[in-house]
């Protein structure tokens, strides 16, 4: 499923050239996570539907990640709670994001409750810039309560989830036990999702 190799994408220096790896070597499995997913976003009251990165706005610089996003809308997902799983040129992730673009991003995160998201796995991050893929934190209680802190700022993100590096075990995997482990992570983040999208 996903290796090691699909980092390669990166290394086009062209739009067209990175655009195209990504349609033809990453997207398509990208579409094998969300099918394999379906089961497990069952598991909300609300239909979950994916939404596979398309750079539509890139005309010069390529992009430095990709992505597939999940969210209760099919019209969209930057301006919801949403679940991303995708790359970065030095790691694979899934995070489960409220972005600045996000309705009412202050009411509902002040609504949600600390001791749920406290419960995630102890590997987990915590980050407040979806833009920066350095901006995980281990999700202790004092880092999530700085990132709580930043979000009476009109700009700030909340993000939680989980980073693997480049060069990780998780890419030796199986293509089942791969899958078995998104599928794990993404299972963990539901219940704070499911408050997320029920407020």
């Amino acid at each position: 499923m996903y290796q090691d190799q699909d980092f390669r994408v990166f290394n086009d220096p062209t739009l067209p050239g990175r655009l195209g790896k990504i349609q033809s070597e990453i997207d398509p499995k990208f579409l094998k996570t969300a099918a394999d997913l379906q089961p497990v976003f069952a598991e909300l009251a609300m239909p979950i539907y994916e939404h596979v990165s398309l750079h539509r706005r890139r005309t010069k610089n390529p992009p430095t990640d990709t992505w597939v996003a999940f969210s209760t809308s099919k019209r969209g997902y930057k301006m919801l709670p949403h679940i991303e799983i995708g790359f970065w040129d030095d790691r694979f992730f899934i995070w489960l994001a409220v972005l600045q673009e996000a309705k009412n991003r202050q009411a509902l995160l002040s609504q949600l409750k600390e001791d749920l998201v406290l419960q995630l796995p102890a590997d987990f991050e915590c980050g407040g810039d979806h833009t920066d893929k350095n901006s995980g934190r281990p999700l202790t209680r004092e880092n999530y309560q700085a990132l709580m802190a930043t979000q009476m700022d009109r700009r700030a993100e909340w993000q939680v989830g989980r980073n693997f590096l480049r060069g990780s075990d998780f890419f030796r995997l199986p293509a089942d036990q791969q899958a078995q482990s998104i599928r794990d992570d993404v299972r963990a983040l539901l219940p704070v999702y499911d408050q997320l999208i029920r407020l």
